[in-house]
């Protein structure tokens, strides 16, 4: 029997029953003329077909684990995420973690992790699945690095899983090779012309080309800082992280004054190192100016922040330092280094443990890696990498002495 379509016009009829009642489709039947009632009306089932184009396909993939064949209910990702991040903030309260490290586990947690297994059951995931979750990544662009960050935390997720008896046990991850790339140092040539341009854009001010796009500086700081050419040379004469400028307060530095001049650096804990580190002797002088400077404008004290201290936000205090440098390696075309290592004001660090490397004589690792709050092995790896053979030209052409 094929269907038949019937249109019905209904005009100026008033219903004897009101039509609120919530049996709705029941009084509708009963209000029906007799020969209607007494045929059999079959309502066939309503049927929903996905339209899984609609769908990225990567979520078309694992779209076949909603087909739930295991037994019991079906284990989602965002019951899981929510487990592991209240372990994890109550790891901070332990400090275990830092409050960073559980920003970046939330943000790849609840971005790119939740995105991808948001239609998967949990105990589906297999090496197959997370393959197809690291091409994923890799379509975005991501580094990998970046990607190694995200299977570190789909692995919590996974131990989660066998903790609770949901799985028996962790599925064969594919091995990854990771490529380090370090941040582009400065050789001293640069380092100079660095310094050198950081004063000239002194009376100069920055033009913004753009005018429909909202320039996120402030006024104040379009006009190269007085304190970013002591800031460079403080960096590269410390050690220092950019995340340790930005909580540097006057309270953290000591001066000391003896056999050895320079500073006692106790800079609040990051990266879980806390303990104190040392400058070098010439970093004593730029740190008097910088405090004579800030002193005659009011700052100075000890809860005074060391660097742009009229600036309280201090993310913004950064973000304006970093734009600042950028800045100056655009102008002198130093942005990419040699081998195209992007240069941020990072590079600053690389570049004082590479000088140290350099010219610290024999230095052991393990001091300059206590001293610059790291390990040797980071040391190693991201550090002494990038020397060159002429960098080190003096210990080459050394002559042993009888």
């Amino acid at each position: 029997m094929h269907p038949h379509t019937v249109n019905y016009s209904i005009k100026h009829i008033q219903a004897a029953v009101p039509v609120n009642t919530p049996n709705l489709a029941a009084d509708v039947f009963n209000w029906m003329p007799g020969p209607f009632k007494s045929a059999k009306v079959h309502i066939p089932a309503a049927e929903f077909n996905l339209n899984k184009s609609l769908f990225k396909d990567h979520v078309a993939v694992n779209n076949s684990n909603i087909d739930n064949t295991l037994p019991g209910e079906f284990v989602g990702i965002q019951e899981v995420i929510s487990i592991i991040l209240a372990q994890e903030k109550h790891k901070v309260s332990r400090n275990e973690v830092t409050e960073g490290t559980y920003r970046m586990t939330k943000v790849r947690l609840e971005t790119n992790i939740a995105e991808f297994f948001a239609f998967t059951d949990l105990r589906r995931i297999n090496t197959a699945s997370i393959q197809q979750f690291i091409d994923f990544l890799s379509d975005k662009e991501l580094s990998t690095p970046t990607i190694v960050g995200y299977i570190a935390q789909l692995r919590k997720v996974l131990r989660h899983l066998v903790e609770k008896d949901i799985i028996q046990q962790m599925p064969l991850f594919p091995k990854m090779k990771v490529t380090q790339k370090p941040r582009g140092a400065f050789t001293v040539t640069e380092y100079a012309a660095v310094l050198r341009q950081a004063k000239l854009l002194r009376n100069h001010v920055f033009v913004w080309n753009k005018p429909d796009t909202r320039f996120h500086i402030k006024p104040l700081y379009r006009s190269m800082p007085l304190e970013m050419n002591w800031l460079i040379r403080f960096m590269v004469y410390t050690f220092l992280r950019p995340g340790d400028i930005r909580q540097l307060k006057n309270k953290h530095i000591e001066i000391i004054s003896g056999k050895f001049n320079y500073l006692r650096l106790t800079p609040p804990e990051i990266k879980r190192h806390k303990a104190p580190t040392v400058s070098l002797p010439q970093a004593v002088n730029i740190y008097k100016t910088v405090l004579k400077h800030h002193t005659a404008q009011g700052f100075g004290g000890p809860e005074d922040y060391v660097f742009f201290p009229e600036e309280k936000n201090r993310l913004r205090a950064l973000n304006t330092i970093g734009w600042l440098f950028n800045w100056i390696m655009n102008s002198l075309g130093l942005k990419a280094g040699p081998h195209g290592a992007d240069r941020s004001f990072y590079s600053l660090r690389h570049t004082a443990i590479t000088f140290r490397l350099i010219f610290g004589g024999n230095i052991d690792l393990l001091t300059l890696a206590r001293n610059a709050r790291t390990s040797v092995e980071m040391i190693e790896k991201f550090y002494a990498s990038t020397l060159s053979a002429e960098m080190n030209i003096q210990l080459l052409h050394s002559k042993r002495r009888s």
